[in-house]
């Protein structure tokens, strides 16, 4: 089964309902007559129509896809930080974290690992996760993007040799 539809309307609906979601935090339900934002105490922005909206978005959040891509991009967050700050070692474990959080969707991750790889002098490792990305990828565009970066990977390797 294709998990992609299921998690593109998952996303759809969370930019719908106009949420900011911080990690592990817990929908609260609040009636409200019309549209308007409330900040809760962890944080969380809440911009819900109804008690309706509000459920909806519960049993959104409690689903264990909607887990799996917020524990994803909690991991890519993190490991976009570290590589940040140069810690290439740090943002490699947070980006195969993510790659093992939700392995339906890994195309994030492995770009960061490829650039991380590439800013570490990494080129054969970057290059592994290109070939990856290119075997995967049907859009010319993103195609056309990764050939560039894997010919340039390409002539840092002969370079380097």
């Amino acid at each position: 089964m294709n998990r992609r539809p299921v998690i593109g309307y998952l996303l759809f609906l969370a930019l719908s309902f106009t949420v900011i979601y911080s990690f592990g935090c817990s929908v609260k339900a609040e009636e409200q007559k019309s549209s308007s934002s409330k900040t809760g105490q962890d944080n969380t922005l809440y911009i819900l129509n109804s008690e309706k909206d509000a459920q909806g978005m519960k049993a959104m959040l409690e689903t264990d896809d909607f887990r799996k891509i917020d524990e994803q991009w909690n991991h890519i967050h993190r490991a976009r930080d570290y590589e940040k700050s140069n810690k290439y070692d740090l943002a490699e474990i947070e980006f195969k974290k993510a790659i093992e959080a939700d392995k339906s969707d890994q195309g994030v991750s492995r770009r960061g690992l490829a650039r991380i790889y590439e800013a570490s002098g990494k080129y054969e490792q970057a290059l592994e996760q290109i070939n990856w990305l290119l075997e995967r990828t049907s859009r010319p565009d993103v195609k056309a993007d990764l050939l560039t970066r894997k010919q340039t990977l390409e002539k840092r390797l002969t370079d380097q040799t």
